[in-house]
């Protein structure tokens, strides 16, 4: 007799530069559903609905996918963390994208069950950054402000996950040591709770 399991959502999460879909596209396994969407890297001042719209479409994605295994680059809380940034640096307010973090929680948007946050030091998102060619736009928080987006992601996961796993990967090593970090990660979540 085999056991149905409890289908599975991780949030990967982590600065501009840091591994994530690197890792992602990696991923060979039929049980695993990957959910991302990407977009121009020159998007000139998108309304605050395009990424709200953008997040809603990826958990809407994510809970149909049939797979066990569901992996989402970046949720809700990387939106709550650039806006965050921008608010502070420009002046922009955050406050429409947290209220509607509490609106839409339940309805639109839920809870990861575990997050799995690349960690790389801001100087490492500023040196692949340039050796990739990125043009720094005036609105890429991600780039321009690296060390408070670190703030804000680690502010943020404990204020608004308290009670999911986050496991922090260090995306400044080798990446073969980072990818085999994120397998043996990946299998542990699938056969159960890890602990934290």
């Amino acid at each position: 007799m085999s056991v149905e399991r409890t289908p599975v959502t991780v949030f990967l999460e982590g600065s501009s530069r840091s591994g994530k879909t690197t890792l992602l596209k990696a991923i060979e396994a039929p049980d695993t559903a990957i959910i991302y969407k990407n977009w121009p890297s020159d998007l000139k001042d998108p309304p605050i609905e395009f990424f709200l719209e953008r997040d809603e479409d990826k958990l809407h994605r994510a809970k149909a996918a049939p797979q066990q295994l569901k992996l989402v680059d970046r949720g809700y809380l990387s939106t709550l963390t650039f806006y965050s940034v921008l608010e502070e640096q420009v002046g922009i307010s955050a406050q429409p994208v947290y209220r509607w973090v509490v609106n839409e929680m339940g309805r639109k948007l839920y809870h990861p069950d575990h997050y799995i946050f690349v960690d790389v030091p801001p100087e490492v998102t500023r040196k692949k950054y340039k050796s990739h060619g990125g043009l720094v736009y005036e609105n890429n928080m991600w780039i321009k402000f690296p060390e408070r987006i670190s703030f804000w992601y680690n502010r943020l996961l404990a204020a608004y996950e308290p009670a999911t796993s986050v496991y922090r990967i260090d995306g400044s090593r080798d990446l073969n040591l980072v990818m085999e970090e994120f397998n043996d990660l990946l299998s542990t979540i699938r056969n159960g709770s890890p602990e934290t």
